[in-house]
Order: structure tokens, then sequence, then C-alpha cells
């Protein structure tokens, strides 16, 4: 025998709590789609379009993240597109695209199973395209999944790419009836900054979906709990299994989330040889669950709200070197000036300003106004969770932001 023979029976789970750990698998694809039916509707009443002759230029879906967005669109869309001989239907996801022309050429190998090389440009993945889209039905659904990633690069920008795509003159000249279904994580222009003639040529059709309820988690997430705990109700309590679900509801509303907790929570009671689950195998692995989610929300920011949260938290005690936290839009506006952004890429105080209405409207900053007598009124600002999360997110945002030099810190 060998050190590893014993490493592997050593760490060989004995009495473990799980029949089927794979059943807690976030990204496991669901029997069936659960507390969506007001999103299905919509998705449904815009497809039937095609029967009056009529499909959106776009259609934007959004909503934070685990909330079935893909899963709805995706299985909507097909179904209907199974139903409907004019219709057919692509789905491409550009969570790894570095540039816009990624993107097109990541949209042009699932049409036709080309790509394109960089010398051909934009020009020629779009000349592709159109020609490749005259071979489908009369109508062509695109679902572009985890579009919020696109960016300004230092070729092209977002204005370029979206007007080709919703207006270029290939597909007018064909005469291509294509709907473009935007997936995202949220409504941001700010970043993207879509000038008049993209935003024009998009239909004003949205469907927001919401994160999920206590309740609605629990029909989401019982029957994989059935399925993956031994002896579920012996093994989860009514008590724990409540008390999870209420902190994942309040915390993130969030499917995948909640799968995830509870396994971590189910692996805590392994290590720690319990027959059962306790509410403090759920409170230990809360914090680190959370720190996942938050640092997962800020490695997808766009560019500008990645900045103006780096500079949100800059500002540190020169004594102790602990993150100033709350600090003045001032200190968040010097901040921003110090960073080494190109000046093409900068924005000014109106904009800053509405990306921290942005920032505190996904639940990451939060805002209040302090009266200082004499000095009048100023808006503090703060994360909603450990500041020091942002800088744990900093390399990650910026290796897959190959455009990006290492920022500067203020102090």
């Amino acid at each position: 025998m060998t050190r590893y023979d014993d490493l592997f029976d050593e760490t060989t789970p004995t009495d473990s709590v799980f029949a089927d750990k794979g059943a807690l698998d976030p990204l496991a694809k669901p029997d069936k789609i659960i507390a969506r039916d007001e999103q299905e509707r919509q998705l449904a009443t815009i497809l039937n379009g095609v029967h009056e002759g009529y499909l959106p230029t776009t259609v934007s879906i959004y909503g934070p993240p685990g909330t079935g967005k893909t899963t709805t669109t995706r299985l909507v869309c097909r179904e209907f597109a199974d139903r409907t001989e004019q219709v057919a239907v692509e789905y491409v996801n550009l969570k790894e695209c570095r540039t816009l022309f990624s993107a097109a050429n990541e949209i042009l190998l699932e049409v036709s199973g080309e790509r394109k090389k960089a010398y051909e440009g934009l020009d020629g993945v779009f000349a592709s395209l159109w020609e490749a889209l005259t071979e489908y039905p009369e109508y062509t659904i695109l679902l572009l999944d985890e579009i919020d990633q696109l960016a300004q690069d230092s070729n092209y920008d977002p204005n370029d790419f979206f007007y080709r795509l919703l207006r270029g003159e290939g597909r007018l000249k064909r005469g291509i009836s294509l709907s473009t279904f935007l997936i995202s994580n949220e409504l941001l222009e700010v970043d993207l900054r879509l000038d008049s003639r993209v935003q024009s040529a998009m239909s004003d059709e949205q469907i927001f979906f919401p994160p999920y309820t206590e309740q609605q988690l629990a029909k989401l997430t019982m029957p994989r709990f059935r399925r993956a705990f031994r002896d579920c109700e012996k093994i989860l309590s009514v008590k724990v299994y409540s008390h999870g679900l209420r902190q994942a509801a309040m915390r993130w509303g969030d499917a995948r989330k909640t799968l995830t907790l509870f396994r971590h929570a189910g692996e805590t009671a392994n290590e720690r040889e319990l027959d059962t689950i306790t509410r403090d195998c759920i409170e230990v692995n809360l914090e680190q669950t959370d720190k996942t989610a938050t640092l997962e929300r800020i490695t997808q920011l766009p560019l500008q709200h990645f900045f103006v949260l780096i500079s949100i938290t800059a500002w540190t005690n020169r004594r102790t070197g602990e993150i100033v936290q709350p600090v003045t839009m001032s200190q968040v506006e010097d901040s921003y000036a110090k960073q080494s952004l190109p000046d093409e890429d900068s924005i000014g105080v109106r904009a800053m300003r509405d990306i921290v209405t942005d920032l505190e409207t996904m639940g990451l900053i939060e805002t209040w106004i302090d009266s200082r007598g004499s000095d009048g009124r100023v808006k503090q600002v703060e994360t909603a969770f450990d500041p020091e999360w942002v800088k744990d997110a900093r390399p990650q945002y910026i290796e897959q932001s190959e455009h990006l030099e290492h920022p500067s810190e203020s102090e």
C-alpha cells in the first residue's frame, strides 16, 4: 500500500448524508420549469406574433442570477419552434467572449458552423452571417445570453456591433426577419453607452425575472433534496430546511446558490460525522456562499461599474490599513480620477452617479444623505458586503478583461 491508498481510504465517505449529491448540481437541467408561469406566458405571447406576421427586433430578458432566465427562455422558444415550421431558434452564450469581434464570430459559428479570421473584421463576419441566415426559415430567433458582458474594446464599440446586428445593410437587403432576445442580469446601458440610432432600432419588449421567494424556492428545491439526501425527512428537519430556505430567499432569491448552500451544509455534516444536517451546518456556510455569490456578481459587472466599485473601496486608513467605509461621493470621484483608465474609457461625474444608482439597485452598495450642519448635506456610500471582497475579485476580473491593466489604488 502507498500513502495514496491511505489518503483515499481516509477521505472515502462513510455513513454519508448524501444518496445522490449530483441532484444538487446547480448546473443540472431541471425536469420542468417551476414558478415562472407569468414569464412563460409573456414569452408565448411575443412568440405568437409570428401568426400575425411580426416578431420584435429585440426582447430584453433580465433579472438577477439564478432566477431561471436562460432555462425558461430557451425551453419556451424551443418548444414554440418545434411546433412552428417558419421559426428557427439559435442560442449563443457570450460570457467567454473577450471582444466584440469574438462575440460576432460566436454567433456566426452557431448559425453556420464557421468562424472568420481576425483580418476579415466585423464586415466579414456579418456578411457571412446574413448569407447563412438566408437558408433559415422565415423567422429566426437569436438568444444572446450574458449580453451585458459586451463592452468597448480596442477595435469596435457596442454601438457598431448592435447597429450591424439590428439594422445591418446585408440584413435589410436580404429581408431577413431576425428577432434578438437579449438575456442579462441587469438592464445596464451606461457602460455600453448605446447611442440614439441603436436605441431607436430596439423594441420596448422586456421580461423581468424577479428573485425567487421562499415558497418558490421550496417548490424548486424539495424534489432535488429528496433525491440528494438519504432519508431526507430525517436528515434534513423541517426547522433546518425552513431556516436555510428563509436565509437563501432573503440573501439571494437564487436557486443555484440555494442548492449550493445545502450541498455545502451536507458536506459539513459529513466532515463532523453527524447523522443530520444541523442549523449550524447551514450557518457556517452562509457567509462563504454569500461571498461566492457576491464575487460572481462583481466579476460580471460592466467595466465602468467595476471601476466605480473599486473607487468606493479604494480609501484606506493609513494607520490600520483597513478599508474606510463609508466614503463620500467626492472621495469616490477623486479615487476614480486616479484610476489608470484611457481617456476614451473615462466617464464624467453625471455618468458616475448613474452607475452608483445602478450598483445600489443591484444591492451591491448602500447610500444615504448625511447632514453636516453648515457644511451642507453629503452623500455617503458603502458596500453592502465586506469591502475586502472587491480586492478578492480584482485579479479574476482583470484576467478575464484582456484590454485592462491593473488599476491603481488611492490612499
